[in-house]
């Protein structure tokens, strides 16, 4: 039997996904590029799952797709092929914008080799449409035999976002969302043969791939609390904006006895729950595969390392993504379930069973009497980046706020016991440059003068931010502390696959890409103060508060950071 072409299997599954998230009507002008969206469309409409409705002039079709969504609030979906077809409905996604009306823009376009070199029929389709008046803009990946299962999944997940987005389902205006679909040849499907594979097949019993909250509730407040906990629930607090948020995760994780794992942030007064050394503990695999969880629970964005997203992958364990806001952490595309941050709230309803709570308890026990003496440490001499900042940790005055570097400091602090509680930590997650952050740091300082500010990062970031130092002598002085964790460059690259002994001939040179700077004459001919230290003494008394701004550098070896890692890791493998 002829095999289904990929743009078929990616036009099958984006439809019968919008179906399942509620679509009943969509209006197509027809095209060549959109035949795979054409052919879809009409076997849902012969199957009573979607009323088809053709138009031959695209202005027409997409107002028609507008007034068949302005009342009913369900979106309605316009297909048309590539080139000027997706021009003509700029105004009906104009009046969508400014009425807020749930319309969705399916625009087949040419695959992206296609794009620029004079094709027929192409021309930049994504941006056509652009964010002033789309709530959401995505460019899809386009369908490739060699990896279309997994294409599929993020297909899935991208058609509820899309539906999100146009009904304000998780906050914000409802409104237009664009969403432009590249295919390669050939276009039209084989006769017969199954609907879709069975690796691009949806949930079962025709469930969507995410089930959103219900607009029935203000913000989308459906969906609480007994829709997140069940049993066998791990939790993981990633990245969030404030404080008040984190603090509301962990309270929340700490009334329904749901274990909990959170990346480098403050600490709460209240949170029983909480592991120490965060998602470390999932490098103990062998305990984690006998206490599999049911429910994943993500709270915010997840960045310091690949364990948890190898978890959400697992298909035994249901992915559910509380957001702060309209559109959710997903990279995985396996999310099951996403949740308006109002469902944190509820601190009655199901609770995790109680042995589930304490086995997870027990490990991380266990995980922190692992890390209690670091691999590879010294009591005479600082030489781990994790030793530096557990002693800024356990140095810095009642009240102080640190700041962490973006790339290796933030993993250090994972190695730290349990953070403190009177220490307001401080990260720069949003995308996770090394660029910027002494200056945000100073930023902080201003902000709050009575806060004793701390900065812990690299030399690299330290450098790329050498600007900072540049304060004008008519400018306010930050009072900030700049600890300097310098191991010649970017070790942070030693701990993953291209630190390997087989690569170290390439390794220096354009990973680590040492500059040999005296970061502290550099702190000093831009006439700010600069202390070198070795030893914890050392640098316990160099974080005494003080006025201004003040460089402390920690010389380090950037070859023990690969070493510390395996060391770690397999302490930690070897757990239960």
């Amino acid at each position: 039997m002829q095999p289904t072409p990929p743009a078929t299997v990616a036009a099958r599954a984006l439809l019968d996904e919008l179906v399942r998230l509620g679509l009943r009507h969509l209006v197509l002008s027809p095209g060549s590029r959109s035949a795979p969206l054409a052919y879809a469309a009409q076997q849902l409409d012969r199957e009573g799952r979607l009323r088809l409705h053709v138009r031959v002039d695209e202005r027409a079709a997409g107002f028609l797709a507008l007034g068949l969504a302005k009342v009913s609030r369900v979106p309605a979906a316009v297909v048309t092929t590539s080139g000027t077809a997706v021009a003509n409905l700029h105004p009906a996604v104009l009046e969508a914008h400014h009425g807020e009306v749930p319309l969705l823009v399916l625009s087949a376009d040419r695959p992206p080799e296609l794009r620029g070199v004079g094709a027929n029929q192409a021309t930049d389709q994504p941006g056509l449409l652009d964010h002033r008046h789309c709530r959401l803009v995505v460019d899809v990946e386009t369908p490739s035999a060699d990896r279309l299962a997994a294409q599929v999944r993020a297909l899935r997940s991208t058609a509820a976002r899309a539906v999100a987005a146009a009904t304000g389902a998780l906050g914000g205006d409802p409104g237009p969302v664009h969403l432009d679909l590249p295919y390669r040849d050939p276009l039209a499907p084989p006769v017969g043969g199954p609907w879709l594979p069975d690796d691009c097949a949806g949930r079962p019993d025709g469930r969507p791939w995410v089930v959103l909250p219900t607009a029935a509730a203000p913000g989308g407040a459906e969906g609480g609390t007994a829709d997140l906990v069940a049993p066998r629930t791990l939790a993981v607090v990633g990245d969030l904006a404030t404080r008040g948020q984190r603090d509301a995760a962990l309270a929340w994780a700490g009334a329904h006895d749901v274990p909990v794992l959170a990346e480098t942030g403050p600490g709460a007064a209240d949170a029983p729950t909480l592991l120490p050394h965060g998602a470390l503990a999932l490098a103990a695999a062998d305990w984690v595969e006998a206490h599999r969880p049911q429910r994943l629970v993500l709270v915010g964005r997840t960045t310091l390392g690949r364990s948890v997203a190898a978890l959400a992958r697992d298909p035994r364990t249901e992915v559910h993504v509380v957001s702060t806001g309209p559109r959710w952490a997903d990279p995985t595309h396996e999310a099951a379930g996403v949740h308006p941050f109002a469902a944190l709230a509820e601190r009655t309803g199901p609770r995790a069973d109680p042995t589930w709570a304490r086995d997870w308890a027990d490990l991380g026990r266990l995980v922190e009497e692992a890390l209690v003496e670091l691999p590879g440490g010294s009591h005479d001499r600082l030489t781990t980046g994790a030793e530096v900042v557990r002693v800024v940790d356990k140095a810095l005055p009642a009240g102080a706020r640190l700041f962490l570097g973006s790339s290796s400091v933030a993993r250090d602090h994972q190695l730290v016991a349990r953070p403190r509680v009177d220490v307001d930590v401080v990260v720069s997650r949003g995308l996770a440059g090394i660029d910027g952050c002494v200056s945000t740091a100073a930023g902080l300082a201003l902000a709050d003068p009575g806060v004793a500010t701390y900065a812990a990062v690299g030399d690299l970031t330290f450098l790329h931010d050498s600007g900072a130092l540049l304060v004008g002598p008519s400018e306010p002085v930050p009072d900030l502390t700049v600890v300097v964790l310098d191991d010649r460059g970017g070790s942070i690259f030693a701990t993953l696959e291209y630190g390997a002994k087989e690569l170290e001939d390439d390794f220096e040179r354009v990973f680590a890409t040492p500059t040999g700077t005296d970061v502290a004459a550099l702190a000093r001919a831009h006439g700010w103060p600069a202390t070198t230290v070795t030893t914890p003494d050392e640098l316990r008394a160099a974080l005494a508060p003080a006025p201004g701004l003040r460089v402390v550098v920690v010389p380090l070896d950037l070859g023990d950071r690969r070493a510390t890692g395996l060391a770690v890791a397999e302490r930690l493998r070897a757990l239960g």
